[in-house]
């Protein structure tokens, strides 16, 4: 044998190795009253399926389905994406899922989940919150925030800091951190839905003028199991979801956003005319109790890239809620790389307190910490009870709770 072909010959296996990806996932994503979003990520040409069956029934009754390799994948990596949903799901029930891949069941791809109740329906759930996640730091928050065992589970940006709007980058860093055994837990166990924020999206601090911003959007739109977003004039990463009586609108602070730099003005924007219309809207037919506005940016804490440099978009956000007289509506931010819920010092302009949970760092940070709220809009007066609990080793709890008749324009 030659030498070339010795040499060929002795790298073989390890290219091979190399060009087999590994297996992420799987994630469960928009969970509604009777049916859940699944997601994994495994070799092409894999045949993956799964089966589930609700908590306590007989395993004669398991049903199964097959995930749908994705056709116009975004990103150039070796293996696939697989979306597919669990249909014919019963309200407000927990189930276990096991995915399967070319007929191997690994205990690791197995999860649960639990059902929204019929939306418009009073309920009480609990939420976890997460942002800014770094794959070299420690992941012993995840464990707490397991501990806290919540239904459902947001994440408001920086899910990982590729800081590119290269979409196979992006993918590559989603792939690398949902291999982390204790982030990959909470998305087997906790249906996750994602926003993203300036590293997720493109460089840091970058807005609408990124290039190739159209091409990070195709891929995060593949990437997460999210309910679909932007609408069919206006694209983006928005959307909206529904738990019982309690409605989510979670924005895209940063593909139509004006430039930090410019003059702070009445022509700079946050959201873009578009998407504000989209969630004024929203916001003025909901019927839900609660209100949740949620975005990477934060409303105050930030000098530099947040709501505080954007007054024009600040006031008019805040004039709206008041013009229309909606009430319940709290805000969720994440980017500060700490945790914290306050009143805005503006709130006269709302008409009630416009109460921020900002909930981040829970792998970049020194407090490792993330925020829980619990709603519960079955007792006469519902409230919302906020947590902070941070990850030092031990559970420090900041524990306050509003109720709707404080969030409202009735009698003032």
């Amino acid at each position: 044998m030659s030498p070339k072909l010795l040499i060929a010959f002795l790298l073989l296996p390890f290219s091979f190795a190399q060009a087999i990806p590994e297996i992420a996932g799987p994630i469960t994503g928009d969970v509604r009253a009777n049916q859940a979003t699944l997601w994994m990520y495994a070799p092409s040409k894999s045949k993956c399926t799964f089966s589930y069956l609700a908590e306590g029934s007989s395993k004669k009754i398991n049903k199964t389905g097959n995930l749908t390799a994705l056709s116009n994948q975004a990103a150039k990596v070796p293996g696939q994406i697989f979306k597919s949903t669990m249909n014919g799901l019963a309200p407000d029930t927990r189930y276990q899922y096991q995915v399967s891949i070319n007929g191997k069941a690994d205990p690791k791809w197995k999860g649960s989940l639990k059902t929204a109740p019929v939306e418009g329906t009073s309920t009480a759930f609990r939420m976890a919150i997460t942002s800014c996640m770094h794959i070299k730091r420690a992941q012993r928050s995840w464990n707490l925030l397991l501990e806290e065992q919540p239904d459902l589970h947001l994440t408001v940006g920086d899910t990982h800091y590729a800081d590119t709007t290269n979409p196979t980058v992006q993918l590559e860093h989603h792939l690398t951190y949902r291999r982390e055994k204790e982030f990959a837990k909470v998305l087997q166990q906790v249906p996750t839905y994602a926003m993203w924020d300036d590293h997720d999206y493109g460089p840091n601090n970058s807005d609408g003028t990124a290039k190739g911003k159209e091409f990070s959007l195709a891929g995060w739109k593949q990437a997460w199991p999210n309910p679909p977003s932007g609408t069919s004039k206006t694209p983006g990463a928005f959307f909206k979801f529904s738990r019982g009586d309690v409605d989510f609108f979670v924005v895209d602070g940063r593909y139509h956003r004006s430039p930090n730099e410019l003059p702070d003005d009445d022509k700079k924007r946050m959201l873009g005319d578009a998407q504000f219309e989209w969630l004024l809207n929203g916001l003025k037919n909901s019927k839900a109790k609660f209100k949740i506005i949620a975005s990477g940016s934060v409303l105050e804490h930030s000098k530099v890239d947040g709501w505080r440099i954007f007054t024009f978009s600040r006031h008019r956000l805040f004039d709206a809620i008041k013009e229309h007289k909606i009430s319940g509506v709290m805000y969720i931010g994440g980017d500060m790389h700490k945790s914290l819920v306050w009143q805005h010092h503006e709130s006269d302009r709302v008409g009630y307190p416009m109460i921020e949970i900002m909930s981040s760092g829970i792998t970049n940070g020194k407090d490792l910490s993330f925020a829980t709220i619990d709603f519960d809009t079955t007792v006469a007066d519902p409230t919302a009870r906020v947590r902070i609990i941070y990850g030092r080793g031990e559970k420090i709890n900041t524990d306050k709770t509003w109720k709707l008749s404080q969030l409202s324009h009735a009698n003032k």
